[in-house]
């Protein structure tokens, strides 16, 4: 009678069990339901963004690309116009080393010129005096 009773429990405890995990299951298959009916149409929605998002990122890519390049064929010509303005200020110190040399000269031989007129006015003075 025991055994009997103990098989009453199990199976009490099996039919319990089971009504309890129908609901459950039942739960579960339209949970997993309206889940992949969410992803279907997130899925449905996101596609043309995800399209447009590659497009958008291929652009960018293209234009960095193009930056890279124009940014090599400037950096030559940056090179020059330095070596150019070192250039330019090379001919501008000896420009002025030139100017104090020709206006050292200049005032040297105005004042000989002026000194030798002087010098010769004086004897010419003294001579005809």
């Amino acid at each position: 009678m025991e055994t009997q009773f103990f098989w009453g429990i199990i199976a009490g405890a099996v039919i319990v069990l089971v009504a309890f995990l129908i609901p459950v299951i039942l739960q579960i298959k339209r949970t997993a339901k309206a889940a992949e009916d969410f992803l279907r149409t997130t899925q449905e929605s996101l596609n043309p963004l995800l399209r447009k998002l590659q497009e958008n990122v291929e652009k960018a890519n293209q234009v960095a690309d193009k930056l890279d390049e124009l940014i090599s064929n400037v950096l030559p010509l940056t090179k020059a116009v330095g070596d150019t303005g070192a250039i330019v200020d090379d001919i501008n110190t000896l420009m002025r080393q030139i100017n104090t040399f020709i206006s050292g000269t200049m005032s040297g031989l105005g004042v000989g010129i002026k000194t030798a007129l002087s010098v010769l006015a004086q004897g010419i003075i003294k001579k005809g005096g």
